[in-house]
């Protein structure tokens, strides 16, 4: 070995040696710092998978709260109160009546024209006032077919019924006729339910023979007391015989 080999290679060899050092360290501290690189993504992953958890099951949770199954049921407690009844009464209505029926004439009744006929109403008075002859059943509307107000002709107490009647007569013209009527009070005011004549006008019809109304049974009389029986007159008495007046002779015979 010459003398400038022995002098480099010392210089050589320390060279190597710290550029070995240098490499291993280089190398061991390449999979520390790695390691720590992945425990640290490790980590971060981790956190971001427990953070995800945790959302989620806030998530749950809240859609769990606000579920209507989930929801808080309210218990309603019913207080009993007193409270005052008040009854109200109505004030009772001094005219009113209702139709009760068609006593003559009912609906679509065929007539004779010109035929004069009764029509008679059953009505109620189911007011509070009693109907006198100042209530009357008067035309209000369609075909009055020759009608006049009629008075009720008598009284009629509440819950009483009668019957009122106008006398008609059938237009001359074939065809469907209807009349109204309704009840008046003495005051004038109407009232009640309305009443109607309806009719059908048949010109080839012929009118009955009018219905007498039967006359009114007259009260039996007072019974008179029988006459006294007469005495008999006194018997006459007999009259004497008359004596048979004497024979006359006969006369003589004249000769021829």
């Amino acid at each position: 070995m010459n003398p400038l080999s022995k002098k480099f290679l010392p210089g050589v060899i320390l060279s190597l040696a710290i550029l070995i050092s240098a490499c291993s360290f280089s190398t061991s501290s390449t999979p520390r710092r790695n390691a720590t690189y992945a425990s640290a993504a490790q980590t971060s992953v981790s956190q971001e998978v427990s953070q995800d958890v945790t959302n989620q099951q806030l998530a749950t949770d809240q859609s769990a709260l606000l579920s209507p199954t989930n929801l808080p049921t309210a218990t309603a407690t019913a207080t009993a109160t007193s409270t005052p009844v008040t009854t109200t009464y109505a004030e009772p209505v001094c005219d009113n009546s209702i139709y009760v029926s068609d006593v003559t004439i009912p609906d679509y009744t065929t007539v004779a024209a010109n035929q004069t006929f009764v029509k008679t109403w059953m009505l109620q008075n189911t007011g509070s006032c009693a109907w006198d002859t100042n209530y009357t059943l008067n035309y209000v509307g369609g075909s009055q077919m020759g009608g006049t107000n009629t008075s009720v002709g008598g009284s009629v107490e509440p819950g009483q019924q009668a019957e009122l009647s106008v006398t008609l007569t059938a237009p001359t013209t074939a065809g469907q006729y209807t009349g109204y009527w309704r009840l008046f009070n003495g005051s004038g005011a109407t009232f009640g339910e309305q009443v109607d004549v309806l009719i059908n006008v048949d010109e080839s019809a012929v009118a009955p023979l009018a219905t007498l109304a039967p006359i009114a049974t007259l009260a039996p009389t007072s019974t008179l007391a029988l006459i006294a029986t007469l005495a008999p007159t006194n018997t006459l008495a007999p009259t004497n015989t008359l004596v048979p007046t004497h024979t006359l002779a006969p006369t003589a015979t004249l000769k021829p």
